[in-house]
């Protein structure tokens, strides 16, 4: 397994992984992930852009020509009122192929954008997931991340 920065060629694997993501997230919770129709089309622009971000670590992971997953972390304002002590890179699109491949390829693409962000000088990760994603929580908890928050949701319609 190879993890490098992802390039414009990673992009169509990327987005069918999220996409897929999205619809099983979208089955934890219908309708705070619930997914848009143009979801993919959003995306594609949207990690065209990422892609150029000096402050963006983009990272992919392959297995000769085939993508295992991917990890966006972007650098995150801290609240006004907190000071964790540095910068904060949040990493809320990050996915594996298969639920099993989170204890390697995900903890794999977790280290290798954790040091190059403690490399850059940030203070902390902070890593969004579903709550009945089991298999990625799982790794979180093995590469000794915490909770810091829950969200909880109810439909008003």
């Amino acid at each position: 397994m190879e993890i490098r920065k992802s390039t414009a060629s990673d992009l169509e694997a990327v987005v069918g992984l999220v996409e897929r993501n999205r619809r099983q997230y979208q089955k934890y919770q219908p309708t705070f992930w619930h997914k848009a129709a143009n979801s993919a089309e959003v995306t594609r622009s949207f990690f065209t852009k990422l892609l150029s971000e000096p402050e963006t670590y983009f990272l992919v992971a392959t297995d000769g020509s085939q993508l295992q997953g991917f990890l966006i972390a972007r650098k995150f304002p801290a609240p006004p009122v907190y000071a964790p002590g540095g910068d904060t890179y949040m990493v809320d699109d990050f996915c594996v192929l298969e639920p099993q491949h989170w204890l390697t390829v995900g903890e794999a693409l977790l280290s290798h954008a954790s040091t190059l962000i403690h490399e850059a000088g940030a203070a902390q990760i902070v890593v969004v997931g579903a709550d009945r994603d089991l298999a990625k929580t799982e790794m979180l908890r093995r590469s000794d991340l915490t909770i810091a928050s829950n969200w909880w949701t109810k439909p008003l319609k």
